[in-house]
């Protein structure tokens, strides 16, 4: 594992390569999370400053993961609260631009938006994102990095193209945000959702949202709560619109807790680590996997197989004691993928293992032709 990790994660019993599914918790999440849970079985926790403001914290962490000014992030419990809010802005006739098979939580806000509210939704091929971007074109939305199969969105083409034709930009930098720079306010992203449980190894129910100050106007905070007031801990009954949030806080959703207590030392520990090393060292352990099985490196820390014989190559990652994501085959066939997701707490005797795992079940096409998995 990455010298930096090595006070937060132990040996474990298993070569576990499925932070694509769930991050593990660093040992100062572990004690943050026992701790509150100490204070809450005895009754003796003060639940705005033992936990609630302790979501700060993950603030000022966000701005540093994400490149982007601390005051437009606002906290959330899932990506799909923020992609809903930000469709529910948009009215009858936009366009919303977005690759074929999106993920789920960005991708069923914007179609339901279609239906209610009359918007257009247009899915065009991932790696053509960029260059379908059109005069009706009213948001962009897209993912960094493919969950399913690692692949990089080129994300200064589609900036680019998004603000020469007036259109904003939503990306969802799930499985890019800690290994990859996300460089938010450089590219001029308007909008990032992050879910934090995964590649951030947060607990699950954390997720963050670089919202730009120009379109704090334009978007209304829908899901507004006693959280999103300039001062939340004054205005439970009866605040104002004025009493909102002076910043993206006024984007807040009430926070689930512990859930936020175990993540400051999580995203403490990451922004510890320098950018480059993060990048270099989770991406190198997918390449090297790439490398020995004869397929395209993807440029992430995500890594799709394609195997012949799933559950016999299931059967071998069992048997080797390593941790994947093997989904069932999209087809009738017997044909699917495995898909490997590298972190600081993996070292490349683990990618070279896994690749000697499963090299038989790839098949001999992939491995001569180098074709890209999907």
């Amino acid at each position: 594992m990455h010298p930096a990790a090595r006070t937060e994660f132990a040996p474990l019993p298993r070569t576990y390569l499925n932070t694509a599914g769930y991050g593990l918790p660093t040992a100062g999440t572990v004690a943050a999370l026992e701790g509150a849970l100490t204070t809450w079985r005895d009754g003796s926790a003060d639940w705005v400053n033992d936990w609630d403001v302790e979501a700060e914290r993950c603030r000022a962490a966000a701005g540093t993961l994400l490149g982007a000014p601390v005051d437009e992030i606002a906290l959330l419990p899932a990506v799909s609260v923020g992609a809903g809010v930000v469709v529910g802005s948009l009215s009858r006739g936009d366009e919303i631009l977005t690759p074929e098979g999106e993920f789920a939580s960005v991708l069923l806000p914007a179609l339901v938006a279609a239906r209610h509210r009359g918007v257009r939704v247009r899915q065009v091929p991932f790696d053509a994102l960029a260059g379908e971007v059109g005069p009706r074109t009213t948001l962009v939305v897209t993912s960094h990095v493919r969950s399913n199969d690692g692949r990089v969105q080129d994300l200064p083409a589609v900036s680019a193209a998004a603000h020469a034709f007036g259109a904003a930009v939503l990306v969802d930098a799930t499985h890019a945000a800690g290994v990859l720079p996300v460089e938010a306010d450089a590219l001029g992203l308007d909008y990032v959702l992050v879910a934090a449980y995964k590649h951030l190894l947060c607990p699950r129910g954390v997720a963050l949202m670089r919202i730009a100050r120009e379109r704090w106007d334009t978007v209304p905070p829908a899901v507004a709560s006693w959280r999103s007031a300039g001062d939340a801990y004054a205005h439970y009954y009866g605040p104002e619109l004025a009493d909102l949030a002076g910043t993206a806080a006024r984007f807040d959703v009430s926070l689930a807790w512990h859930a936020w207590v175990g993540a400051v030392p999580a995203l403490e520990f990451l922004v510890g680590v320098p950018a480059a090393e993060r990048r270099e060292w989770c991406v190198s352990l997918a390449d090297e996997a790439a490398k020995l099985l004869g397929l395209p490196p993807t440029g992430s820390s995500v890594l799709a197989v394609p195997v012949s014989h799933r559950d016999a190559a299931a059967a071998a990652l069992r048997g080797a004691g390593i941790v994947s994501s093997v989904p069932p085959p999209a087809g009738t066939g017997g044909d699917a993928q495995v898909r490997l997701s590298f972190h600081l707490y993996n070292d490349m005797s683990q990618a070279r293992l896994v690749a000697d795992v499963l090299a038989p079940f790839v098949p001999q096409n992939q491995q001569s032709s180098g074709g890209s998995p999907r």
